[in-house]
């Protein structure tokens, strides 16, 4: 009855072991599944700042177009000096975006 009973316990050590993994490798999949939700989310929240920033740009386009055909000085407009501000306040939202894309980017790839 001992050899059965080392079996039994062998047999016990080995599914023990098996789920042990089965769990680790689900928490790992689980956590990669997390981060490239961020990253899909990331990527969008990026893509609406860089198409705000483009209408920026092309209001602002717009208005010195009118102010140069006026002839009037495009530096001293306030309307510029504002869509000047928002079009900075536009470009740094996209790079800290950016800055964190590049961080989860290189969590993966450290992980792989």
């Amino acid at each position: 009855m001992g050899y059965w009973t080392e079996v039994k316990d062998v047999v016990l050590k080995g599914i023990d072991l098996a789920a042990q993994n089965i769990r680790e490798g689900a928490s790992t999949a689980v956590e990669k599944g997390k981060e490239g939700l961020t990253y899909v989310q990331l990527k969008k929240d990026l893509m609406v700042s860089q198409r705000k920033l483009h209408s920026l740009l092309a209001d602002l386009g717009d208005r010195t177009c009118d102010l140069y055909r006026d002839q009037k000085d495009i530096y001293a407009d306030d309307s510029v000096k504002e869509l000047m501000g928002k079009i900075n306040a536009a470009e740094e939202e996209c790079k800290k975006i950016e800055t964190e894309m590049k961080s989860l980017g290189g969590k993966k790839e450290a992980a792989q």
